[in-house]
C-alpha cells in the first residue's frame, strides 16, 4: 500500500499485479473499496492513522488489506464483482 497507489485515478494488470492470496491462517484485516475521487492526500492521512493504531493493538503487525483497486482485475471488472460477496466474507 502506497501514496501513490491510494491517488492514481487508473488501475490495470499492474495493479492487479500487486495481489496476492491470503496465506493460510492469515485473515483480512480490512475490506476497502477505492474511491476515484475523494482527496488523496487526507484518505492517506486517515489509512495511516488506522494502521499505526492497529500495529498498536496487534504486537507491532501490520493489517492485511482487500482493496478492489488491486484485488479485481480492472481489465475485468464483471468476473471480479462476481467473486466479492466471497471476499466480503473472507473478511
Amino acid at each position: 500500500m502506497s501514496y501513490e497507489l491510494m491517488s492514481s485515478s487508473s488501475g490495470g494488470p499492474e495493479t492487479f499485479k500487486l495481489s496476492r492470496p491470503v496465506k493460510p491462517g492469515e485473515n483480512i484485516d480490512f475490506f476497502m473499496s477505492h474511491s476515484w475521487h475523494d482527496d488523496a492526500k487526507k484518505k492517506w492521512a486517515v489509512l495511516e492513522k488506522h494502521v499505526a493504531q492497529f500495529k498498536k493493538t496487534h504486537k507491532g503487525r501490520s493489517p492485511t488489506f482487500w482493496l478492489d483497486k488491486v484485488c479485481i482485475d480492472q481489465s475485468n471488472i464483471s468476473d471480479g464483482l462476481k467473486a466479492l460477496p466471497v471476499n466480503v466474507m473472507a473478511c
